[in-house]
């Protein structure tokens, strides 16, 4: 298969309007669990670049700016590949806590393969953004619900439940496991909103 823009661009799509199929087929690729996660590493990067552009075309107002975690580059990288590092991690293990049978492997290749997606479309809605802010917000919650329906798809095939209901539990489990982890971290490291204390 050649992995041209067009090629990704199908599988987007796939993985949005065919989200199980394509979960299965992303699972069955088993790439290197190595290559997996350096993939991690350069996610937290692109999101971090996603920020700055997104920051640059569209300023948050001073008042926000002050009430947000304030961190130089390295550190925002840093904090943003733990969080998918911890979200890898919890929704595997919770999963198998409710009965499903999702490895890490597979939960980290899907993971991946999941902010692929996402990062495309924060692409898009980046595009939209220098032609209309308006047009980006609508697309920002048309995005929300395509992807919220993608990865409970995702954890569904995943873990083999027999039910949506189990993969929307297991993805809010994760999200709050994942959310109370890092607000830990955080606090040890002295890492507050508005900045560092």
């Amino acid at each position: 298969m050649t992995f041209d823009l067009g090629n990704w661009l199908r599988a987007v799509w796939a993985s949005l309007t065919e989200p199980a199929e394509m979960a299965g087929k992303v699972i069955a690729m088993r790439p290197d669990p190595a290559a997996m996660w350096t993939a991690v590493a350069l996610m937290a990067i692109l999101n971090v670049l996603f920020l700055a552009f997104m920051q640059f075309l569209s300023p948050v107002p001073v008042a926000m700016q002050q009430e947000a975690i304030q961190l130089p580059p390295f550190a925002l990288t840093a904090l943003i590949w733990m969080l998918l590092v911890l979200w890898i991690l919890t929704t595997s293990y919770i999963g198998r806590l409710l009965g499903g049978q999702g490895d890490l492997h597979s939960t980290l290749t899907l993971m991946v393969w999941f902010h692929c997606v996402n990062l495309t479309l924060e692409a898009g809605q980046l595009l939209l953004m220098i032609i209309s802010p308006y047009l980006a917000a609508l697309a920002s919650v048309i995005m929300f619900g395509a992807l919220i329906w993608c990865i409970m798809n995702f954890i569904n095939v995943l873990h083999g439940f027999e039910n949506l209901l189990k993969s929307v539990v297991t993805l809010a489990l994760s999200v709050f496991a994942m959310g109370l982890i890092a607000g830990l971290i955080l606090v040890l490291f002295g890492i507050t909103p508005g900045g560092t204390v």
